[in-house]
């Protein structure tokens, strides 16, 4: 993947994780959308900006908004004429 840019953050463990963040290939069912990647931690932040030169500290602005508006909800008609909560067994 190649990465459009990278960020760390602060764990809960006391160490900082560093990302890429890219977009998905068009071959992938999820094409077009935000991909993040775990590329390791390290202890500190020098330990970050030596081994990991680009990135920057994320904060939460950075974090790609997910959209769940254009599913159904639980009153809106579906293909069939049921409603997605219709369904038993």
């Amino acid at each position: 993947m190649s990465a459009d840019y990278y960020t760390f953050e602060a764990t809960e463990y006391g160490d900082y994780a560093v990302y890429a963040w890219g977009t998905y290939e068009r071959s992938s069912v999820l094409a077009g959308q935000t991909k993040k990647r775990f590329l390791g931690a390290r202890a500190t932040t020098a330990e970050v900006r030596k081994d990991f030169p680009k990135a920057v500290e994320r904060g939460a602005e950075m974090e790609p908004q997910v959209s769940l508006a254009h599913l159904p909800d639980e009153n809106t008609p579906v293909a069939g004429g049921a409603y997605p909560d219709d369904w038993s067994d």
